[in-house]
Parts: C-alpha cells; sequence; structure tokens
C-alpha cells in the first residue's frame, strides 16, 4: 500500500485545482463568446458593408442603453403613416432582431413570426421585407455605452397583427 505524504498529497491537490481552473476558463470562455442567439454575419442574408466594432462583444441593450432617439414613441411616429397601409392575412407577432453598432448603425436582421397561441406562424415574405425597409430608413439610433465608453448591441423591436393591421410596435 502506498503511502502519500502530506507533501505529496498537497501537490496532488494542487495539481488538480489547476487542471479544473484551466478547464473551467476555456468552459466559461466558451459560453461567453458563443451565446444562444448571437448574429453571426451570413453572407446571403447580410449586407457586407454592415460593420461591428468588436464581433467578440455585442452585448444586449438593456445592458448599455442602446436605443432609438426619443424611444419607442419615435419609431412609431416616424413609421405609422406607412405601417398602416401594410395588411396582413393572419395575425400574431413579427419580432425583428439585429444589431446596434458603436456607430449608431444597424444591421444583420433576423426575423421570427408567430401567432396568438405562440406557434411559428409565415406572414407574406414581401410585408416582411417593407418592415425590415421601415425599419433600416430610421435613422437616429444610439449605440450603447457604458462607463462612456460605446458598445455594438442587439436590439428587439416587435410588431403586433390583429385584424390584418398592426396594432402595436413595442
Amino acid at each position: 500500500m502506498m503511502n502519500l505524504k502530506p507533501k505529496n498529497k498537497l501537490n496532488l491537490f494542487l495539481l488538480f485545482s489547476f487542471l479544473l481552473a484551466f478547464i473551467l476558463t476555456f468552459w466559461s470562455n466558451d459560453q461567453l463568446t458563443q451565446r444562444v442567439g448571437d448574429i453571426s454575419f451570413n453572407e446571403e442574408l447580410d449586407d457586407s458593408s454592415f460593420k461591428v466594432c468588436d464581433e467578440t462583444r455585442i452585448l444586449q441593450y438593456y445592458s448599455v442603453n442602446a436605443n432609438y432617439q426619443n424611444g419607442r414613441k419615435a419609431i412609431k411616429k416616424e413609421i405609422w403613416e406607412a405601417i398602416e397601409t401594410l395588411t396582413f392575412e393572419t395575425h400574431g407577432y413579427i419580432t425583428f432582431r439585429f444589431i446596434i453598432n458603436c456607430k449608431g448603425e444597424i444591421g444583420r436582421f433576423r426575423v421570427k413570426s408567430i401567432d396568438n397561441e405562440l406557434t411559428t406562424n409565415e406572414f407574406s415574405p414581401d410585408k416582411i421585407k417593407a418592415l425590415q425597409k421601415l425599419i433600416e430608413n430610421l435613422k437616429h439610433w444610439n449605440a450603447g455605452t457604458f462607463n462612456s465608453k460605446t458598445f455594438d448591441s442587439y436590439f428587439v423591436l416587435n410588431f403586433k397583427i390583429e385584424n390584418g393591421k398592426i396594432t402595436d410596435i413595442f
């Protein structure tokens, strides 16, 4: 039977602790850099002229206060007239998720749509494109800031459709 001296036990403990710390460091880095919902560049969907300032650090809008100048009410005011002319065949929600870069520019749009029962809903691709174009034409985006530094961030706009018309933007 092997009898380990206290010094050898300490060395084994330290080695095990170091290996565990090493593994946890790489695992946590992977978790922080590969989050669910990240919007990576897709050459088939995205405009190559839109650039983010730091591809590895795109934050959520609420953590750095990224927004539209004068808030969502200003978005409604600017695009409501054009939205009123759009009609839809079904009801539900259309969600646009995109990036506001550190310069206040927007891009990398991703769209999801659901019905009132929260199941996938297909809206007309032409109507989706029309809504996206209206968002792209909004020019007063404020990049996220924290401690006087600007950041790229994600942003979300939801459109509620009832009786064939958009009734709310949130």
